[in-house]
């Protein structure tokens, strides 16, 4: 590979000349600026886009830490805040995080951030909740802003969805139809979302006066599986529910294949409906009718406010909810007891 002592040679010019002809500074002679770019042109040579941004200051590089990254959810979001970084000239590391706790998982990512010299975070879930790492990043002065953390006041920026707003609304659909038994498959019980979207079940059937049995609130763990496993247990109960509401949308595909497994037809006899508007809500049959989270949305308000952070703009509010909307398909239905 070409480097610029051989394009100053080429050019007969020094090192600092060529580097000023890249940089676009004034102060070089046009004859030289085009003796220089033709010596550029001539050995193909590619300028060191990470040393000139670490000159500056930046690496214009930041770090997206995402949990589960087959999840449609996460591939989703990172599509997102990809394009909304590459609209603002700058470059993503991705960086796995199962398990918030684990200290082998915590070190590699304080060293890869490190490393790298990355100007910011955004943390996704269960990252946020890493009280190791988080205090690695402040001590160090690295920004960083959270999604959907379950620690709200631990952390200088935060975003999420209106999870409780989003879950009541789908409850509330669903009684609309003339569903009395719904039950609710919740997301992992160590998520805050979780609970919200749980709440947001519960007013619904309360402010109805329906009464919230546990027997139809069964634990997932955010898995087509869990859903799947969930759902067998519900539908094969003494009294199985006409609706069930599941806290995330591959939970809602687990329903419907245990529903398909045991002969149950949506909507006829089992209305579904999720969370999250992920694209396989979109490419189930029957076509899923879910509450959408706007990951573009939260992806924009992540990306501009790590931004801000990075050039020390301070005078952000600290938490943002970015509002949801019930997406109607075919997944829903009236009541029709088997």
């Amino acid at each position: 590979m070409p480097t610029i002592k051989d394009v100053a040679a080429k050019a007969s010019v020094s090192i600092k000349t060529v580097s000023r002809v890249i940089n676009d500074e004034p102060g070089v002679a046009d004859s030289t600026r085009q003796r220089v770019n033709d010596a550029i042109q001539q050995l193909e040579y590619v300028p060191n886009l990470s040393a000139q941004r670490l000159k500056r200051g930046k690496s214009e590089l930041f770090a997206l830490l995402l949990p589960r990254v087959e999840s449609p959810y996460a591939i989703k979001l990172f599509s997102c805040i990809l394009r909304e970084a590459q609209k603002r000239n700058y470059s993503i590391l991705t960086l796995p995080n199962r398990s918030g706790k684990e200290p082998a998982n915590t070190e590699q990512i304080a060293r890869v951030v490190k490393n790298h010299r990355v100007d910011g975070l955004i943390v996704a879930p269960p990252g946020a909740d890493n009280l190791v790492l988080m205090n690695f990043l402040k001590l160090n002065h690295v920004p960083y802003v959270t999604i959907n953390p379950n620690l709200l006041n631990e952390h200088p920026f935060s975003v999420e969805s209106t999870d409780d707003i989003g879950a009541n609304e789908a409850t509330r659909y669903l009684i609309s139809l003339g569903h009395k038994r719904i039950a609710h498959i919740a997301c992992m019980k160590t998520e805050r979302f979780s609970h919200e979207r749980q709440k947001g079940y519960l007013r619904a059937l309360v402010d109805v006066g329906l009464a919230a049995s546990p027997l139809l609130i069964l634990q997932g763990d955010n898995s087509i599986e869990s859903g799947y496993t969930a759902a067998q247990e519900l539908l094969n109960s003494a009294e199985p529910p006409t609706a069930i509401f599941a806290g995330n949308d591959e939970m809602a595909v687990g329903v419907i294949l245990a529903a398909l497994h045991l002969g149950v037809t949506i909507p006829g006899e089992l209305s579904v409906i999720g969370f999250d508007d992920t694209p396989i809500s979109n490419q189930i049959f029957p076509r899923l009718t879910t509450i959408a989270q706007s990951i573009p949305e939260i992806a924009r308000v992540s990306v501009e406010n790590l931004l801000e952070l990075i050039d020390d703009n301070t005078d952000l509010p600290q938490f943002v909810q970015i509002p949801t909307r019930l997406v109607l398909r075919d997944s829903c239905g009236v009541p029709n007891h088997r």
